[in-house]
């Protein structure tokens, strides 16, 4: 699924109720954080993970703690998760593959923190696809 990197930052920014965007403003490194929650970078530099770290106001080493919690914290949206929810299982529905209950409740849980973390509070629906894709549909494949 996703390292602790990518929990810890989507964490953070859902708390500040900040985007990916702003994070990248702030930081003046254009593309790092939605390169590093898309999994396209795994291993930032250290003067990266310093800007990211400082703007969302907290240690390099709690950005790469395993002590994560994947969910945003705060009252709990029963409406964005159930739209998270039929996200997931739509996209899946475009492919045919078999997923665990496990893979689905963990992608669902994914695109519930990332849109609680956008400003607009959309599915963003490349995400949602993007998601599937990496962690049911290639994995699948790999079996």
């Amino acid at each position: 699924m996703n390292s602790a990197l990518q929990i810890n930052i989507k964490k953070h920014l859902a708390k500040q109720k900040m985007s990916a965007a702003e994070l990248e403003r702030r930081t003046g490194i254009p593309h790092a954080v939605v390169n590093i929650l898309h999994g396209r970078s795994k291993n930032p530099s250290l003067r990266t993970a310093q800007a990211i770290a400082r703007e969302l106001g907290c240690t390099v080493e709690e950005l790469f703690s395993e002590q994560a919690d994947p969910l945003p914290t705060g009252a709990w949206d029963a409406n964005l998760f159930k739209k998270s929810a039929d996200a997931i299982c739509k996209e899946i529905a475009t492919h045919t593959v078999e997923a665990s209950v496990e893979k689905v409740a963990a992608c669902v849980c994914e695109v519930y923190a990332y849109t609680k973390g956008s400003p607009t509070g959309n599915i963003d629906a490349r995400f949602v696809s993007w998601l599937v894709q990496k962690n049911i549909v290639d994995l699948a494949a790999k079996k």
